[in-house]
């Protein structure tokens, strides 16, 4: 990945080296020099992507540009390490420098032969200088294709066939098994099936897990369960994150052991008709070892399996013959092909022929036409590209489908660039996990994959990346909110060829779940992820200092904990990337402080485990360790002074201090610290005897900190904050909310998070805070057992357009909203509260797009002018009372009767 190294390297030198205290003006000649070559390679990079360059000579040349980038990093921070982490005489450092002279001269020398060879390449062909000339393979022009729901063509048959046989007889307990290769539509056609309102109407209780080839037979069942009986759902609706009790309960649950999951899981399904879909199960012990868990009560309930194998869906259900998925016709294929590449407008005539080939050359597999919909929707609509993508099509796609791998090659070796590292990075997430975006995001930008562009953040490039690879479908969006993606994932094809890929350029090595050692001679890989359960005895046997990221996930359905000695044997001594958030630590472990290179930082700590939870854990027969009474955030973090994320989560609720000297940190962009009552250090507040304050002026998140101290001052710091999370108690104040009008002169903060916690006392009225963020979008309350009235305030917000209310933040039986107000408001959600009589119509939300409704248990109803707002798109009922759901299905049939059939509906029960 040379792009990525280049991209990468210059980061390094924009934010690490300029300006210096270690170095002369003599150095920042050369470094601006091989700034000047580096810029160069780049854009040539980017250049000979748009061109007709022979495509083997700059693979070759990748090589080499990867090579001596690669050195050259290494040269400049490893001197910086050894200068900043170590106290040394003046003769060693004088040692020290002209070794890094020497060994910075001639990786010099390297870039610059190579430079020549790639202008020797370019030629005529691409200038590097002027990166918009050459011929484009995606074209410039504007038009893409927008997100939309995705187009089911061909199903219909097998739809009928399956709904028929899940509402049919006969009553016993029936299991349905759907067999397919990989990308044939098995899931889709499942998933379809799950959502169908008649099917939604029919069973009592619906789950779905995802068993996948390698699984834990703990982490199924609990998965299973908690669809079921939705009980960490309901615990997080009372609890915040943060409260003991949560963890305490979700605690006991993951220790239960197998036998007693499977015994609970029968015990939450009993005398209940259900449907449960396993999906992607690969092994006949992955159904013996839950088979036992549902029961037969002759009431009609159904289980789906699905599998690319016929084998295991014989060993399942051996009395009846599998649904095999069927490959789509030449005009199905054709037909979703038209709906994925043109959604609004139809095909241009000289391209339908052309069309029809490509879609007949994927050979009717449903995920090989989505993925080269995705690549044609990049191009221009020009007859000789269209052309081009049909006789590679033809090759690519072998007898055997599952070479279809070659196809996904195909979409990727076309993608620009400064994708292809983002594309790649999904490898390293596990399978069947959906990827927080602002985690994914946050890695990119600590990685220096992303193009700085005039005018924008580095998250709203990120942003717009991930869109793009979701308009190429080769990234799924799983979850968004006011049409923002916040989880994403990876359909198991592609992350197969991600992992392929990253391996073959030396991107990244996974260690898998199962794997004992690191394979011999890998010392060339600068990316690691371990996704082992052995995490320690794995790491203790590999060693190599040119590591920069360091991935690890962890498997166990048991907490693990890991030693600071643990940072001894890594011996990662330039490591940008460190997430070990999976696993925990004693306390903070101070050996992090020696990674002065850090731009990523995530982990978690224990901190003080609480009576309730030991008890708990010791009662279960399961450990128990001592923990240390503190885990506090030390004041040496400030040595880290490239970090940009800061993640720490503590194990259970502690004081915690924000140190003063984190304002030295000047390139935070995201602190978020979960689990702990997080103050700021008193000198914060302190005289500045006239001088002007450190500010913080790129960090733009900020979860959760305690308002008790929170200030005037605190606010002038962080002028450019976007998100601000605020956890609101009750301490030597008489008025707890009165720090909430400071807020107003955050004029880019877009996200507030406040959550109250005063002893059930009520909080202070909105209507005493002076002003809200003047660009404040999304606000979530939770606890604050506010009036109602109060509501007239939150609705002047004139920005608003998600608003998130949990846990009793607002009091009473009857809110009556008044005209005027929520002008822009899209997504609403009314969680865990005493409301009883809603008394609302269209012109109260005029631009609701999305409503939820979670826990409310006594609505009467939801006002049938809801259903009238024109721009309504989804109402999601969870656990609400009857009375609430019956009025849900009203508003559904009264839209449908008048020709809405925009509108949809999802009710849980559960």
């Amino acid at each position: 990945m040379a792009y990525a190294a280049v991209t990468s390297l210059l980061q390094t030198l924009d934010l690490v080296i300029f300006p210096n205290a270690y170095f002369t003006t003599q150095d920042d000649d050369q470094f601006a020099s091989l700034g000047e070559k580096l810029t160069y390679l780049k854009g040539f990079l980017e250049g000979f992507v748009r061109s007709r360059v022979d495509h083997g000579k700059v693979k070759v040349l990748e090589r080499q540009i990867e090579g001596a980038v690669n050195r050259a990093e290494d040269i400049v921070e490893t001197y910086l390490y050894i200068v900043r982490s170590t106290v040394k005489s003046k003769n060693s450092r004088r040692k020290d420098y002209k070794i890094f002279q020497e060994g910075l001269k001639q990786v010099m020398e390297e870039i610059d032969s190579i430079k020549k060879e790639a202008v020797e390449i370019s030629g005529n062909h691409c200038d590097p200088n002027n990166l918009h000339s050459g011929r484009y393979l995606f074209g410039n022009s504007s038009w893409h294709v927008q997100n939309s729901a995705n187009p089911v063509v061909g199903l219909d048959n097998d739809l009928v066939k399956i709904k028929d046989q899940l509402t049919g007889l006969p009553y016993n307990l029936e299991i349905l098994t759907i067999v397919g290769m990989a990308g044939i539509g098995k899931s889709t056609l499942a998933k379809i099936v799950y959502d169908d309102p008649l099917i939604v109407y029919h069973f009592y209780v619906r789950a779905w897990i995802t068993v996948s080839q390698e699984y834990e037979l703990k982490n199924v069942l609990l998965g299973l369960i908690r669809s079921v009986t939705q009980l960490t759902d309901d615990i997080s609706a009372k609890y915040d994150d943060s409260d003991q009790h949560h963890k305490v309960l979700k605690d006991g649950i993951n220790q239960l052991s197998d036998q007693k999951l499977a015994e609970q899981l029968y015990r939450s399904l009993k005398g209940k008709r259900y449907l449960i879909i396993m999906d992607d199960i690969w092994c006949n012990t992955a159904w013996d070892d839950v088979k036992r868990s549902f029961p037969d009560d002759k009431n009609g309930s159904r289980i789906i399996l699905t599998s690319r194998l016929s084998d295991v869906a014989l060993y399942v259900n051996p009395e009846s013959s599998p649904h095999h998925m069927r490959f789509l016709s030449v005009d199905q294929g054709w037909e979703l092909l038209k709906l994925k590449v043109f959604p609004k407008k139809g095909c241009p005539p000289e391209l339908e022929e052309i069309g029809k080939q490509i879609a007949e050359k994927c050979q009717g597999l449903p995920l090989a036409i989505v993925v080269v919909a995705g690549h044609l929707s990049k191009l221009s609509k020009k007859r000789d590209l269209w052309l081009s993508v049909a006789d590679n099509v033809g090759s690519l796609v072998a007898r055997n489908k599952e070479q279809f791998l070659n196809i996904i090659a195909m979409s990727y070796n076309h993608l620009p660039h400064h994708l292809k590292a983002c594309f790649l990075y999904m490898g390293a997430f596990p399978e069947n996990v959906e990827i927080p975006v602002w985690r994914l995001i946050s890695l990119w930008i600590a990685e220096g994959f992303l193009k700085r562009e005039w005018g924008k953040s580095l998250e709203k490039v990120a942003e717009e990346y991930l869109e793009d690879l979701i308009d190429r479908s080769l990234i799924l969006a799983e979850k968004r909110t006011n049409h923002r993606v916040t989880t994403c994932s990876m359909h198991d094809l592609l992350r197969d060829f991600c992992l392929r890929e990253a391996e073959k350029e030396n991107f990244w090595h996974v260690m898998r779940r199962h794997d004992l050692f690191f394979p011999e001679g890998l010392q060339n890989h600068r990316r690691l992820c371990v996704q082992s359960d052995i995490f320690s005895y794995a790491v203790s046997e590999y060693s190599n200092p040119q590591v920069r990221t360091f991935l690890s996930s962890n498997f166990s359905t048991r907490l693990s904990f890991l030693s600071e000695s643990i940072f001894s044997l890594m011996g990662f001594k330039l490591l940008r990337i460190l997430d070990m958030i999976s696993y925990y630590f004693n306390h903070f472990p101070i050996q992090v402080l020696k990674l002065v290179h850090l731009r990523f930082l995530g982990l978690s700590t224990s901190g003080e485990l609480p009576a309730a939870a030991s008890k708990l854990r010791r009662g279960s027969g399961k450990w128990y360790l001592p923990f240390s009474k503190r885990s506090e955030l030390p004041v040496s973090i400030s040595n880290l002074v490239n970090l940009q994320i800061l993640i720490v989560n503590w194990g259970w609720r502690e004081n915690h201090c924000l140190p003063f000297d984190i304002q030295t940190m000047a390139q935070l962009r995201h602190i978020r610290l979960k689990g702990a009552v997080v103050y700021f250090d008193d000198l914060f507040l302190a005289e500045t005897n006239g001088a002007n304050p450190l500010v913080l002026s790129n960090l733009q998140t900020l979860l959760t900190v305690n308002s008790t101290n929170f200030s005037r001052e605190i606010v002038s710091i962080i002028p450019n904050l976007k998100k601000l999370g605020i956890l609101v108690s009750k301490k030597n104040d008489e008025h707890p909310t009165n720090f909430l009008n400071y807020l107003s002169s955050l004029h880019c903060l877009e996200t507030l998070k406040l959550s109250f916690s005063l002893q059930n006392e009520k909080s202070s009225t909105i209507s005493q805070w002076n002003a809200f963020p003047p660009n404040l979008r999304a606000l979530t309350l939770s606890g604050s057992h506010l009036p109602w009235e109060d509501m007239v305030t939150v609705g002047k917000i004139p920005n608003l357009e998600v608003l998130k209310l949990k846990d009793h933040a607002f009091s009473g039986q009857v809110w009556e909203p008044v005209d005027g107000g929520f002008l822009a408001l899209k997504f609403l959600l009314i969680e865990n509260n005493e409301l009883e009589i809603w008394k609302a119509t269209s012109t109260h939300f005029p631009s609701l797009q999305h409503l939820v409704l979670r826990l409310c248990d006594v609505l009467k109803e939801i006002p049938c002018g809801i259903g009238e707002i024109p721009t309504l798109e989804i109402i999601e009922l969870y656990s609400c009372g009857h009375s609430a759901v019956r009025s849900a299905k009203r508003i559904h049939e009264e839209q449908q009767s008048i020709g809405n059939d925009d509108l949809e509906v999802r009710i849980n029960l559960v």
